[in-house]
């Protein structure tokens, strides 16, 4: 079985649109375990839909579904975080110490409304890097800005990190994100990959076909960087 570490979830229980009590935030995570998910990050949403995730919510929670898991008997760890709908406010609340990194440290996962444009998405960028943050681009397969040619590379010269999903790599061939997601994998475009796992029903932790996929196409050491190496970096606040 492949090691996973999981870099983006919706676990915690009554945050968001996510895990809606502590016993679908644990059959979540038998889920995962089962798939071979040992670490996770919890990534409850930030947006103008969601603000009452306090950082110290956050991490009592992630403390509290941990144990929880553990006293079942998966040896799961989980690091608190958020995914960040960008607002030309969220560098300030970030180094104010009210958002949160991805395990605390200068990663930040931030998304955006399918519909940024190209300039936006650049311009955001640039200043949560101006502030001393790594941006990840979470489910990066949904913005059509990111398809034209050459804008993938552009935001990894600038050390900004590509994070898809599972679900949307592992999908049906005929599936234009899914070839899209296969094709930055190949290309070693994609940094890190994320269950974004919501509940047990059509937003489960689901990793199979992505996996089975990447067994076939990628190497090992492939493989390996986006499903685990890349987040121990992240984990570590190492340079990745």
């Amino acid at each position: 079985m492949n090691v996973i570490i999981d870099v983006h979830s919706h676990i915690l229980p009554g945050l968001d649109d996510g895990s809606s009590n502590m016993e679908e935030s644990l059959e979540m995570l038998r889920m995962a375990y089962q798939q071979g998910v040992r670490q996770i990050i919890a990534t409850p949403h930030y947006s103008g839909r969601f603000r009452d995730a306090s950082p110290g919510r956050v991490r009592k929670l992630c403390e509290e579904v941990q144990e929880a898991a553990r006293q079942q008997g998966m040896k799961i760890r989980i690091y608190p975080g958020q995914e960040i709908m960008y607002t030309d406010e969220a560098a300030d609340l970030l180094r104010e110490g009210k958002l949160l990194t991805m395990a605390d440290s200068r990663y930040v996962l931030v998304e955006f409304f399918p519909s940024v444009t190209w300039s936006a998405l650049q311009q955001a960028v640039r200043t949560l890097m101006m502030s001393g943050c790594v941006p990840v681009i979470a489910h990066a397969e949904r913005y059509p800005c990111l398809r034209e040619n050459g804008r993938i590379d552009v935001l990894r010269d600038q050390g900004i990190l590509i994070q898809l999903n599972y679900r949307s790599a592992g999908g049906n061939w005929h599936d234009r994100t899914t070839r899209w997601c296969r094709k930055m994998l190949k290309e070693k475009k994609a940094d890190l990959l994320g269950t974004d796992m919501h509940n047990t029903g059509n937003r489960s932790p689901s990793t199979q076909s992505a996996v089975k996929w990447m067994e076939a196409h990628l190497t090992r050491l492939g493989m390996r960087k986006v499903m685990y190496g890349n987040a121990m970096k992240l984990i570590a606040d190492e340079k990745i």
